[in-house]
C-alpha cells in the first residue's frame, strides 16, 4: 500500500508539470526557488560551524522555529485542495494502520518536506563540533522534518474541513500576510548575523523562547548542549518527542475519523429570539447597535477586518531583528491595535450598501446612528485595551507602561471612533458588496478612499500625541506626575473627539441622508 501511494504521488507531481505551459512553468520556477533558498540557509548555517556555540544557537533555532511555524499555518489554507485527505481515499476499503502509515510516507515527497529535510542538514553540520553534539544534531534534523512532514498531514486534514467550499477564504489571506512578517527576520537573520550580541541577554533570551516552543524544540537540542545546558537540551528534546507524538496521534485520529464518519453537506442553524435585539431593547441606539454587533459577529467582511489585529503583535519581530530592545518592542502592539480598531469604522456606511435606507427612513435622529455603530468596538475594545495593556506592562517588566499604554490607546481608539463617526458619512466610498468575497475590493474607490483614509490615520495620530507626549515624559523621567496625566489626557481627548465627532457626524447624517442612499447604489 505504501508503495502504491508513492506512485500516486509521483504521478501526481508529475501531472503538476505536465498541465498547461503557463502552470508548468510557475511549478517548476516556484520548486527551484522554494529549493534554492533551502540550499541557501543550509550553507550559512553550515558556515555557522566555526562560530561560537551562542552565536550560531540565535541564528538558528530561531530560523527553524520560523519555518516550521510556516508548515502549520500554510497547510491550513492549502488543505482544501489537499489530493491525500484521507477522506478521498475512505471508499477503497484500506485500512486505517496502512492508511495512516502510507499517506505520511507519501507526503515526505514533494518539494517543502525535503527544503526543510536540505536545511535540517545545514543545521546538523552547524553543531558538528563533538561526536553528543553531532549525534543530537541529526536527531534533532530528524526530528523537525517527521515533525514538518506531519504538521503538513494534519493542517491540510483540518484545513479541508475548516475551510472548505462552505467557508470564507479569509484565512489564506491571512495567512499570507503572517508569512510576509515572518519572512522579514528571517531574511534579516540570514543575510546579516552581525546584530547578534553573542552575551546579548536579548537575542538568547528569543533564542531560548523560541526552543521551548512546539516549532522550535527540535531545532534547540544540539544548540543547547552545544552551549553547555545539557539538561535543557534534554528537556527540550523531551518536549520534541512530546509534540511529534502528539501530532502522530492526531493524524491517527484524523484519518480514524475520515473512515468511520460520513459528513453532511448542508448545516442548518436554528435562532431563538432576536437576537441583540432582544437583549438591547427598542431605543433607536439601541436598535442600531444591535443591528451593529450582529454585523460585526456573522458578515465575513467585519471578521476579515478585526481579525487583523490578530496579528498586529507580529510586527515586533522584525522591530527585534532591527536591533530595538526587545522588553521595548512590548510596547508597540497595542498603541497600534487601537489605532487600527478605531479606523476600522470609518466606511461603515457604505458596508450597508442599499440597506442603510432603514436608517434613513426610520426618521430616527443621525447621531443615535453614529453612537449606535460604535458599540461594538467600545463593548471589545475598551476591556480588550486595559487587559493588553496589563500584558505589555508585564511584557515590558515595569508597570509604569501600564497607565502610559491605557492612556495612549485611549486616544487613538476613542478619537479614532469619532473621527470615524464623522468621515463615514462625509467620505463614503465603493466597498465589497455584501456577500462577496472580503478582499474583492471594487477599482472605483478613487481618490475618495485614499483621503478619507489619509484623514483617519493623519487625525487620529495628531489626536494620540498629547497622551503619547506626556507617556514618553512617564517612561523618561518617572510616573509622578506624568504616569496619571497620560491617563486623564487620553482618555480626556479621546472621549472629546467621540462625543464631538458623534455630534457632528449625527448632523451630516440627518442632512446627507439621500447623498448616503446614491452612494450606496454606487457600490
Amino acid at each position: 500500500m505504501v508503495a502504491q501511494l508513492l506512485r500516486l504521488r509521483a504521478d501526481l507531481l508529475a501531472g503538476e508539470v505536465r498541465g498547461s505551459a503557463r502552470r508548468s512553468v510557475l511549478v517548476v520556477l516556484g520548486s527551484l526557488v522554494g529549493l534554492l533558498v533551502a540550499v541557501g540557509i543550509a550553507v550559512v548555517a553550515a558556515g555557522l560551524r566555526t562560530a561560537d556555540p551562542e552565536s550560531a544557537r540565535a541564528v538558528v533555532v530561531p530560523v527553524g522555529t520560523l519555518a516550521t511555524f510556516g508548515f502549520t499555518v500554510v497547510p491550513l489554507v492549502v488543505g482544501r485542495s489537499d489530493q491525500f485527505d484521507p477522506r478521498r481515499f475512505a471508499v477503497f476499503g484500506i485500512g486505517r494502520k496502512d492508511l495512516t502509515v502510507g499517506l505520511f510516507v507519501a507526503g515526505l515527497v514533494g518539494v517543502p518536506v525535503v527544503a526543510v529535510a536540505i536545511v535540517a542538514v545545514g543545521q546538523s553540520v552547524t553543531w558538528m563540533r563533538g561526536g553528543g553534539t553531532a549525534v543530537l544534531g541529526v536527531v534533532g534534523g530528524l526530528l523537525a522534518i517527521a515533525t514538518c512532514a506531519l504538521l503538513v498531514r494534519v493542517g491540510c486534514t483540518a484545513g479541508s474541513r475548516l475551510i472548505g467550499q462552505h467557508r470564507t477564504r479569509d484565512a489564506g489571506w491571512l495567512v499570507a500576510l503572517v508569512i510576509v512578517v515572518l519572512g522579514i527576520p528571517t531574511v534579516s537573520l540570514l543575510l546579516d548575523s552581525g546584530w547578534i550580541d553573542p552575551v546579548g541577554v536579548e537575542t538568547q533570551r528569543v533564542a531560548g523562547i523560541a526552543g521551548w516552543t512546539p516549532w522550535g524544540a527540535a531545532w534547540a537540542v544540539p544548540a543547547d548542549v552545544a552551549v553547555g545546558d545539557v539538561g535543557t537540551g534534554l528537556l527540550k528534546l523531551l518536549v520534541a518527542v512530546a509534540v511529534l507524538a502528539l501530532l502522530a496521534w492526531a493524524w491517527w485520529a484524523q484519518v480514524g475519523h475520515a473512515l468511520e464518519t460520513v459528513e453532511t453537506r448542508t448545516r442548518s442553524r436554528r435562532y431563538r429570539g432576536l437576537g441583540w435585539f432582544d437583549r438591547l431593547g427598542s431605543t433607536p441606539v439601541a436598535a442600531v447597535a444591535a443591528r451593529a454587533l450582529t454585523y460585526w459577529g456573522r458578515d465575513p467582511r467585519y471578521r476579515t477586518s478585526y481579525l487583523v489585529l490578530v496579528f498586529v503583535p507580529i510586527v515586533v519581530i522584525p522591530l527585534g531583528v532591527a536591533g530595538v530592545p526587545w522588553h521595548w518592542t512590548a510596547l508597540v502592539p497595542l498603541p497600534l491595535m487601537a489605532l487600527i480598531a478605531g479606523f476600522l469604522p470609518h466606511n461603515d456606511v457604505s458596508y450597508d450598501n442599499t440597506a442603510v435606507w432603514l436608517h434613513v427612513a426610520s426618521g430616527a435622529p443621525g447621531w443615535s446612528d453614529r453612537l449606535g455603530r460604535v458599540v461594538p468596538v467600545l463593548t471589545v475594545g475598551l476591556p480588550a485595551l486595559v487587559a493588553g495593556s496589563a500584558v505589555s506592562a508585564w511584557l515590558f517588566g515595569d508597570w509604569i507602561a501600564f497607565p502610559v499604554l491605557t492612556g495612549v490607546g485611549a486616544a487613538a481608539l476613542l478619537s479614532g471612533l469619532g473621527l470615524s463617526s464623522v468621515v463615514s458619512v462625509l467620505l463614503p466610498y465603493p466597498t465589497v458588496r455584501p456577500g462577496d468575497h472580503p478582499f474583492q475590493q471594487p477599482q472605483a474607490a478613487g481618490v475618495t478612499a485614499t483621503v478619507a483614509q489619509s484623514v483617519m490615520v493623519i487625525g487620529t495620530v495628531l489626536c494620540s500625541v498629547p497622551a503619547g507626549w506626556l507617556g514618553v515624559l512617564a517612561l523618561r523621567d518617572g510616573p509622578d506626575p506624568w504616569a496619571v496625566a497620560t491617563v486623564v489626557v487620553g482618555a480626556a481627548v479621546g472621549v472629546l473627539v467621540l462625543v464631538v465627532g458623534v455630534a457632528v457626524g449625527g448632523r451630516a447624517f440627518d442632512r446627507r441622508g439621500p447623498d448616503l442612499l446614491a452612494a450606496a447604489q454606487r457600490n
